[in-house]
């Protein structure tokens, strides 16, 4: 399973590197975060995410994509895999480098705990020379069980980065 795991994880961050060169308008974000259960069942859903985000920039202000990530719950020691559509807002501030965003990912998680999948994210965009930039981020994550209807909320921090 960590060979599973492991492979995925490097021929995802290769993908993304690579089609990242050739398209227009393209923007592809990449996020390591960790993720505290809250609510209803708060202490069995700690979780290790990596997920990945393409899409187009439309404007200075609106990008709009989809993703996948691969979510660990510790305690269940199961992966649950969230498809999402994202939408994002950075928010220009005049002479800085370092500007504010806002992202909504909806989706759906598929696995062993699955449902629907709602993650408000806002923090900080930080350009950096070896990569567009890197994100930091604080966000809410409502996952909604299909089976039971317990709500698994969560808090999550984040760190990425685009390209």
């Amino acid at each position: 399973m960590k060979k599973l795991i492991f492979t995925l994880v490097v021929s995802a961050l290769v993908a993304t590197t690579a089609f990242a060169q050739d398209a227009k308008c393209y923007r592809g974000f990449t996020d390591l975060s960790y993720t505290l259960g809250v609510g209803e069942v708060s202490e069995d859903f700690d979780r290790f995410t990596l997920s990945t985000t393409h899409g187009y920039q439309l404007d200075d202000l609106f990008f709009v994509g989809a993703g996948v990530s691969l979510e660990y719950v510790r305690d269940l020691a199961a992966a649950l895999v969230p498809i999402y559509a994202d939408v994002r807002l950075d928010l220009p501030l005049h002479g800085r480098s370092i500007k504010p965003y806002a992202d909504v990912k909806i989706g759906y998680a598929a696995g062993k705990v699955d449902g629907f999948y709602f993650a408000p994210t806002v923090g900080i965009r930080v350009p950096v020379r070896f990569v567009k930039a890197m994100n930091f981020g604080f966000g809410y994550k409502l996952q909604k069980l299909q089976d039971s209807g317990v709500n698994t909320n969560a808090l999550t921090f984040n760190v990425g980065i685009e390209f």
